[in-house]
């Protein structure tokens, strides 16, 4: 009985080290959205970019004030493309490309994502939801990144 709790408390301390060892650092701290550029003409996606990353930052507590490990973002490229015919509409495929900037660490994201369009009007609230949607989901991606990230040299 006595060597059973010895084994099982050896195995408690092992797995407890096993798990400190192989964790990752923790974020280089709090960051903050500095600056977002869209060189391309899709309306609301700036404003979806922003509010997609205050929005990752926060729910992952990682949101600080203003100056503290800014990040920029870049979209390199919002496309659309029709990818096929139905008997009552057309589909498209949205995808978006971003750039994300914290002091020298840089990396690149992109999504694609396909919508409907039976009519005009509906066709441009779908363009819209589905760039909006690609922006959230990338920037979710990004705060991953940011959290994960090896921290950069201080140089």
């Amino acid at each position: 009985m006595a060597r059973m709790t010895v084994n099982r408390w050896f195995t408690l301390a092992a797995l407890m080290t096993a798990c400190k060892i192989g964790r990752p650092p923790p974020a280089a701290g709090p960051f903050s959205v500095e600056q977002v550029v869209t060189p391309v003409a899709e309306p609301g996606l700036k404003n979806a970019l922003q509010d997609g990353l205050a929005s990752a930052l926060s729910s992952r507590t990682m949101l600080g004030a203003n100056g503290v490990n800014p990040v920029s973002v870049a979209v390199l490229s919002a496309t659309t493309v029709p990818t096929g015919v139905g008997p009552n509409s057309q589909v498209f495929t949205a995808r978006l490309q971003v750039s994300v900037r914290c002091g020298r660490r840089t990396a690149q994201f992109s999504s694609d994502r396909s919508y409907s369009v039976t009519d005009p009007v509906q066709g441009a609230t779908a363009r819209a939801e589905a760039f909006s949607g690609l922006a959230n989901s990338l920037m979710s991606d990004a705060v991953m990144w940011l959290g994960n990230a090896p921290p950069q040299d201080k140089k």
